[in-house]
């Protein structure tokens, strides 16, 4: 359940970065990036609805990009990861500006949302909060009211435990985000490299499934 955290973690601290350093746009949360487009449309703020749009659409090139390659490779999420990476090292390192830097921070959002979504036997999405929330729902009653199950199929109640996880975690990135800010130099360097630390733990792996 450590990778889920790890993601979740992740996708709260870029969320953070990007609502907080970049206009008040996010990064990972694409239901609040149409909420925002939608009511600076109403609002006639055309520019601003273009910097929401421009980052939607990044992350859903992102998402593409990961399902992509996980049809291709099949045990080539690492590839996603890295890629992930190396786009969160480029907008901490380079001088884009704030649109560029969110297109790479939304771009590997998307990567990250859809290369990994199995966790301990469940489905995971580690870069939205909402459907977690839904599950958690679901799983606790689940627990207090028992549905008939075939007998190999486990309970769903029993994954409650990773979507409690998932919540804590996505909010705990986004606080290390916010009190860490400004005393890192290059603010995404830490979830750079704990993202490529996964990839490549991911990627030996794959090696010896495949051995």
């Amino acid at each position: 359940m450590w990778q889920a955290a790890l993601l979740c973690g992740v996708a709260g601290y870029v969320d953070a970065l990007g609502y907080l350093r970049l206009g008040s746009v996010f990064a990972a949360n694409m239901t609040g990036n149409t909420v925002l487009l939608a009511i600076a449309a109403a609002h006639g703020e055309w520019a601003r609805a273009s910097v929401y749009a421009m980052t939607l659409a990044a992350f859903f090139v992102g998402a593409v990009f990961a399902s992509f390659m996980r049809r291709a490779i099949p045990r080539g999420a690492w590839l996603a990861l890295l890629a992930q990476a190396a786009l969160l090292l480029a907008a901490s390192l380079l001088p884009l500006g704030a649109e560029k830097e969110l297109v790479l921070l939304a771009l590997g959002m998307g990567l990250q949302g859809a290369a990994v979504t199995q966790f301990a036997g469940t489905s995971l999405y580690t870069v939205v909060i909402t459907a977690t929330m839904c599950r958690l729902a679901s799983s606790l009653v689940d627990g207090l009211w028992p549905k008939a199950e075939p007998n190999d199929a486990p309970a769903a109640s029993a994954h409650w435990p990773i979507f409690v996880l998932a919540w804590l975690f996505y909010g705990l990135g986004a606080a290390l985000e916010v009190l860490l800010f400004d005393g890192l130099r290059v603010p995404l360097l830490v979830p750079a490299l704990l993202l490529a630390l996964y990839a490549l733990l991911l990627a030996r792996r794959a090696r010896a499934g495949e051995s």
